[in-house]
């Protein structure tokens, strides 16, 4: 199975080549080089080049190979003639300089020949073969604002930045700026390229193998779902370039500073609105499933009520400072969630509200990485957060209607 793999990659790179494909090698090169896999699908040449170079510990500097996709499927092969057959879409020279390896076309390595070398005689010189046209100026593309629908970036379709209000966006093209989502998700294809950022808010990021982003993704309120590792996440951090064991070290880090970022807020909010605090932890602890009901049907219109407001120009600002505000309230009311559990595992121990938020931060940490169970952890409690909030009408930011009965008020159910 594996002989016939190597086949089939060998094939597809020769019948994509030029019949007089030729790969001049300058410089010093060892006599076996090492020895890598490669597997890619639909990718241009000079990306295909590049991912070599990763696997064999090259820095290649190319100038040449187009952009025709090509499907590479091989096993422990040298590098270099991986390399070769990479390149059998036309001529080029190879000059390496230890692990530095620059790739030009033949006709451009002819010119810069040296000067003093002795010119044949003028009858029988052949003409100086026609300059190369400036390659194209790269396409900008114009700005692309939609607000209350989506967007699709057809392939071979070109747009510089992409921003969509209460929509999502479909990228089979190519993004020369940022990506910008509010209220949904956005979807990058095979072949899709966004060159700059991608950042989305209350929704999700979904990209497919032979996608790729220059920049960050930054994701809130939603998750990001990459390939099975034929997708480029920026340029010099991409996670396809860690292992296992330092993903796992980097991701646990940053678990670690959240947690710690969300005690520092909750001790502010226990020393600065401590009624308030109060009101929520008292309704977790009193009635946790209406708490979490509430949570489930808060969290559900407050989803409605921002793409609803996203669908006119003037609502577009509002559903920014109330998402900003829920966002906030939010975190206030997981922190108030946070210190009712710590208090009902610690209060034998200790009656500070500080140590009780500390043991429930301590203990979340813990639990949302536990395997099957994490991610339903980490939904609980957010929806416990929301609750609280709609339970204690934000806590007591809004207050009760009172209506009118006569001489006397009295407080409407």
């Amino acid at each position: 199975m594996t002989s016939r793999r190597i086949l089939t990659g060998v094939a597809v790179l020769c019948l994509a080549g030029s019949a007089a494909a030729e790969v001049t090698r300058q410089g010093e090169w060892p006599a076996e080089e090492k020895k890598v896999s490669l597997s890619v699908k639909q990718l241009p040449r000079a990306e295909a080049v590049k991912q070599l170079a990763q696997k064999a510990g090259w820095s290649v500097v190319i100038e040449a190979p187009s952009t025709t996709p090509v499907d590479v499927e091989v096993k422990d092969q040298p590098a270099d003639k991986i390399l070769e057959l990479l390149l059998t879409d036309g001529r080029y020279v190879a000059k390496r300089d230890g692990s530095l390896i620059s790739i030009t076309p033949a006709v451009e390595a002819a010119d810069a020949a040296p000067a003093d070398a002795e010119p044949a005689a003028e009858a029988a010189a052949p003409e100086p073969p026609p300059a190369a046209k400036p390659a194209p100026e790269e396409k900008r593309g114009e700005d692309r604002v939609v607000t209350g629908g989506s967007t699709r970036v057809e392939a071979g379709e070109t747009v510089h930045d992409l921003v969509v209000m209460g929509g999502s966006a479909e990228v089979l093209g190519t993004v020369t700026g940022d990506v910008a989502v509010m209220g949904g998700s956005v979807k990058l294809r095979k072949g899709g390229h966004v060159k700059g950022d991608v950042s989305v808010v209350g929704g999700s990021f979904d990209a497919d193998d032979g996608s790729k982003v220059d920049g960050d993704v930054d994701v809130v309120g939603g998750k990001a779902r990459r390939g099975d590792g034929n997708i480029q996440i920026g340029v010099t951090k991409s996670d396809g370039d860690k292992s296992g064991l330092a993903r796992t070290v980097s991701d646990f880090g940053g678990g670690i500073t959240r947690t710690a970022l969300l005690f520092v807020f909750g001790t502010v909010l226990l020393a600065l609105a401590t009624g308030r605090m109060d009101a929520m932890q008292g309704e977790v602890a009193a009635r946790p499933m209406r708490t979490l009901a509430l949570g489930i049907v808060g969290s559900l219109v407050a989803a409605v009520a921002v793409i609803a407001l996203c669908v006119t120009v003037v609502g577009i600002p509002i559903a920014i400072v109330a998402l900003l505000l829920g966002v906030l309230g939010t975190y206030a009311g997981i922190c108030a969630t946070l210190t009712t559990l710590g208090a009902a595992v610690f209060h034998h121990k200790s009656q500070s509200p500080y140590v009780h938020l500390a043991i429930g931060c301590g203990l979340f940490l813990v639990a949302s990485w536990l395997p099957w169970v994490g991610g339903l952890v980490t939904a609980a409690v957010v929806l416990f957060g929301i609750g609280a909030l709609v339970a204690t009408r934000g806590a007591g930011i809004f207050p009760k209607k009172v209506k009118n009965e006569g001489p006397y008020r009295t407080a409407a159910v």
